[in-house]
């Protein structure tokens, strides 16, 4: 993996990795898959469908802060 350092306000210095966008746009791509749903679906089938999608969304949320 290549890594590189940028320099933030106040000469702070953080890795950056080169993928991460990519990361980001599948983490979006598969949301997007599990938000739809394939037919119909019992209550608690479309609560656990909205956890996982809330968690890939906050996985590109961390992703992106560089967390």
């Amino acid at each position: 993996m290549h890594v590189i350092t940028s320099s933030r306000p106040g000469g702070r210095t953080r890795p950056t990795t080169f993928g991460v966008g990519r990361l980001v746009r599948r983490l979006e791509r598969e949301r997007r898959n599990w938000i739809v749903p394939d037919g119909p679906e019992l209550p608690t089938e479309q609560a656990w469908r909205a956890g996982i999608a809330e968690g890939l969304r906050l996985a590109a949320v961390a992703v992106r802060k560089g967390f």
